[in-house]
C-alpha cells in the first residue's frame, strides 16, 4: 500500500467533484436479498437521484432472488427509477463461476457484469464503481455515502473503505481489529489504519476491481484489505458518520468470525508470511459446542468452504 489517507464526508463538494469527474463513469451498485429491502432500496435510489442527479451514470441492482419471479424489491427499484437496472445473480453466468452462493461471489458477478454490458471497450481507470449495503437505517443513508467514497477515487485514490460509528460492531470490535493487530509484518503495518475494516460501503476504479481476488463469502472485506497492503495502491479511508444496519444472531456472527479468521489466515500463508508445520492446515469446518438456555449441551458442524476467485482481469 503506497498511502492510506483519512478523509471526512464533509470535505466532498458536489460541484467540486463535477469540476475533476470529466468523461469518468461513476456507478452505484445496491446488493440486496429477497425481498427484505424492497422499500428500502426504493427510498435510498430516490435519493441519490435527487441530491446527485446525472453525477451518477449508473445505478445497478445486483439481486439475488428467493422465488421464481420478479419480486417487489425489482419493481420497487425501478419504480424509484426507470433507469435502475437490475442483475439477477441466481441466472449470471460468469465463465469461471458455477452457481456458488455469497456476498463476494455476488459483487464479482456485478463487476463482470459491469465490464461485459455497461461499460464494455471503457478504460477500467476511468469508470468508478461505488459497492453500498441496501438495508443500512435510513435515518443515517445519504448522498455523502457515494460523493465521499466516489470522490476519494476521484481525487486519484484507487481504492476508498467506509469508516463510520456503529452501535453494535461486534465482529469489528472483537474479531477484526484484534485479529489484524496480532501479526506484526512491514507489509501489513498500514491493516490498522482502517477505521472499519470490515465496511461494506466501499468504492474503487474498475481497473483495481478487476486485478484483486474476491471471496465468495465472508472473507471478501479481508481479503482485499490484505491486497491492498500488499500492493502498491493509494488508498483512503472515509468517516461517513453514523451508521446502522441490521443485527445479526450470534450464531450468524460466530460463522462471519470464522470466515475472517480463515481468510486472513490464508492471505498470509498466501504472501508466505506465515506457515504451518506438523499437518497442521486451515480448516473449512466451523465446530461450535456449547451449553444451550435449557442447560442442555448442543454442537454444531458448518461447512463454510469459501472459493478464493482469481482476479477478473484473468478472464477478461
Amino acid at each position: 500500500m503506497k498511502t492510506i489517507t483519512q478523509y471526512e464526508s464533509s470535505e466532498f463538494d458536489l460541484e467540486d467533484l463535477r469540476g475533476i469527474k470529466g468523461k469518468r463513469k461513476v456507478i452505484v451498485v445496491f446488493s440486496t436479498f429477497g425481498e427484505r429491502e424492497a422499500s428500502l432500496i426504493h427510498d435510498k435510489i430516490r435519493l441519490l437521484r435527487s441530491g446527485l442527479g446525472d453525477f451518477i451514470d449508473r445505478i445497478l441492482v445486483s439481486h439475488r432472488r428467493t422465488g421464481a419471479g420478479e419480486d417487489a424489491t425489482e419493481r420497487r427499484a425501478r419504480e424509484a427509477w426507470d433507469g435502475t437496472e437490475i442483475l439477477i445473480c441466481n441466472g449470471s453466468a460468469v465463465p469461471d463461476m458455477g452457481g456458488e452462493v455469497g456476498k463476494g461471489a455476488d459483487m464479482r458477478r456485478a463487476l463482470y457484469h459491469i465490464n461485459t454490458d455497461c461499460v464494455k471497450g471503457a478504460d477500467p481507470r476511468d469508470v468508478v464503481v461505488v459497492f453500498l449495503d441496501a438495508d443500512v437505517v435510513p435515518k443515517y443513508f445519504g448522498s455523502h455515502f457515494v460523493l465521499a467514497l466516489g470522490g476519494a477515487v476521484l481525487r486519484g485514490h484507487d481504492f476508498a473503505r467506509a469508516s463510520f460509528w456503529r452501535e453494535m460492531g461486534r465482529i469489528k470490535k472483537f474479531v477484526a481489529q484484534p485479529l489484524m493487530s496480532v501479526i506484526h509484518h512491514p507489509d501489513l503495518a498500514r491493516i490498522t489504519d482502517f477505521h472499519y475494516p470490515l465496511s461494506g460501503e466501499a468504492a474503487a476504479t474498475l481497473e483495481f476491481f478487476n486485478a484483486v481476488h474476491f471471496w465468495q463469502r465472508y472473507g471478501v472485506e479481508t481479503g482485499i484489505n490484505v491486497e491492498t497492503c500488499m500492493g502498491e495502491y493509494r488508498v483512503a479511508d472515509v468517516n461517513l458518520g453514523l451508521y446502522d444496519h441490521e443485527h445479526h444472531r450470534d450464531l450468524d456472527i460466530q460463522k462471519m468470525a470464522f470466515g475472517i479468521i480463515r481468510t486472513y489466515l490464508t492471505q498470509l500463508r498466501d504472501y508466505g508470511i506465515i506457515q504451518f508445520a506438523d499437518n497442521a492446515f486451515i480448516s473449512d469446518t466451523f465446530r461450535v459446542s456449547f451449553v444451550d438456555e435449557k442447560g442442555e449441551r448442543r454442537h454444531f458442524e458448518f461447512d463454510l468452504t469459501e472459493i478464493k476467485y482469481a482476479p477478473l482481469k484473468d478472464i477478461l
